[in-house]
């Protein structure tokens, strides 16, 4: 592949390996960004954050200058296709998470699979579709943040309409369908309390709405 030195994204290196059990890589520095996409079983990602396992539909970053280790599964190993580039752009919030999912990416890593065939313009078709994926994962988050507020606001207006029914926590995850501590934490990160605090509190605000003043 031929480094063309592009300005604002250049590809470096991408390819797709279909990985033996406990086949593993690293621990390794890069200098460029590197992406990869689980098509197929899983195996482990290891940061300076932490150890983490990847399956099928996630993709697993490693930044510039990170000491990274990662190693296929024992029994299910993963087939993963990868893409390296250089980036002098804001690159999409969500891609400061060491995995994410990644599901609507597919057909972009499914793309990079053939790319080896291509001989004349493969690094500006590269480059292409690294703005492509920039672009789905900054929609993908962007929905991701709209279906948690909604989430979160469904919530407080269960809370707020059933608050004199006794209701638990556990019923406002259940009408959400969401797992408790889940629905609970999202509640907590976009209003400042806890859904069990707003349900404390509220009957309290709603009584000194109603006390009368006296004086001028």
């Amino acid at each position: 592949m031929i480094n063309l030195s592009f300005k604002d994204i250049n590809p470096l290196i991408c390819g797709w390996e279909k990985c033996e059990c406990s086949h593993a890589f690293g621990p390794a520095v890069r200098s460029y960004y590197l992406l990869h996409y689980v098509l197929s079983g899983k195996g482990i990602f290891q940061n300076k954050s932490g150890t983490y396992e990847v399956k099928k539909g996630q993709m697993f970053i490693i930044n510039p200058h990170e000491t990274t280790f990662y190693k296929a599964d024992d029994k299910t190993p993963w087939t993963y296709c990868w893409i390296g580039f250089e980036c002098n752009i804001d690159i999409p919030p969500v891609m400061k998470n060491a995995v994410i999912d990644a599901k609507s990416c597919e057909h972009i890593f499914t793309s990079i699979q053939n790319m080896s065939a291509i001989e004349n313009g493969r690094e500006m078709l590269l480059c292409s579709k690294i703005y492509e994926l920039f672009s789905v994962l900054s929609y993908t988050d962007n929905s991701n943040n709209n279906r948690t507020l909604e989430y979160v606001l469904k919530a407080k207006n269960y809370i707020d309409t059933k608050y004199t029914d006794d209701i638990s926590i556990s019923q406002i995850a259940g009408y959400l369908s969401l797992e408790r501590s889940y629905s609970s934490h999202l509640f907590t990160q976009h209003m400042g309390v806890s859904p069990q605090k707003h349900l404390v509190d509220l009957p309290l605000s709603k009584a000194a709405e109603v006390i009368p003043v006296y004086g001028h």
